[in-house]
């Protein structure tokens, strides 16, 4: 069994460096990235997320508008 918690953290990991990409197509690769991830965690057999009715979960890697940890 894989361990949730290091799912979590690559997906959360991969989200951020798409966010903060130079280029589309390195923003694209962590965007995907962060979907194989997302994938795994959806399929991990201790559920972590609620899904939305439109099948979407909700992560905000900068909950306070905040971007590289910069307060």
């Amino acid at each position: 069994m894989e361990d949730l918690n290091y799912l979590l953290k690559r997906e959360q990991e991969e989200l951020l460096r798409a966010r903060i990409a130079h280029s589309s197509v390195a923003r694209r690769v962590h965007q995907r990235l962060a979907q194989g991830y997302a994938t795994r965690i959806r399929h991990h057999p201790h559920p972590y997320r609620t899904q939305r009715s439109d099948g979407s979960a909700s992560f905000n890697p900068f909950p306070f508008n905040v971007e590289g940890g910069a307060a």
